[in-house]
């Protein structure tokens, strides 16, 4: 997975909590702490343990936690991979764009493997269609990066699952509705 992933997940915790926090929750997730560098990329191991270790310390659903990280790693995301975006559009632009911006991304940076997206744009809302090949699937993630992205944008629209790997279906789909 890409370093800006590991690297924001660590900052999250830490501003949720502390440094030893974050110690404690690598050491119970029977990792070596490392600087995770944004440009780099990691095992993906790492961010299940983790996000398993947060998830059993909190007390909280992983998905939730997933989702609110999400809406934190947006943002970083959006800044980091700011050369595939243009400027000047709007969120109904972006979504319209996004598997261009994410072949544009695959392409640019060598050994990362993105999930797989779609978007199907209607005059009111936009369907977003999110599978990965990766054994942990990450939905309460990739839904929590789109309601970043939408916040990012400051844009009027909501976000809402619509289908989920985890209920069976082929993939996760999104309806974001423009308001």
């Amino acid at each position: 997975m890409h370093g800006i992933v590991h690297k924001t997940l660590k900052e999250y915790i830490v501003d949720r909590t502390d440094d030893d926090t974050w110690d404690t929750i690598v050491e119970q997730s029977g990792l070596e702490p490392k600087l995770y560098l944004p440009v780099s990329h990691y095992d993906d191991g790492e961010i299940d343990a983790i996000l398993e270790t947060l998830s059993t310390m909190a007390t909280q659903d992983r998905q939730a936690i997933e989702r609110d990280f999400g809406t934190t790693l947006a943002p970083e995301l959006l800044s980091t991979f700011s050369a595939h975006v243009k400027r000047d559009w709007d969120l109904p632009e972006l979504l319209a764009e996004l598997e261009d911006v994410y072949d544009n991304i695959e392409t640019a940076t060598e050994n990362t493997s993105i999930p797989e997206l779609s978007c199907t744009r209607e005059s009111d809302h936009a369907i977003v269609t999110y599978d990965t090949h990766r054994e942990q699937r990450y939905c309460g993630l990739a839904h929590g990066i789109l309601e970043g992205v939408v916040a990012a944008y400051d844009a009027d629209a909501t976000v809402a699952k619509t289908a989920c790997v985890d209920d069976g279906d082929e993939a996760c789909r999104f309806r974001v509705d423009f308001e």
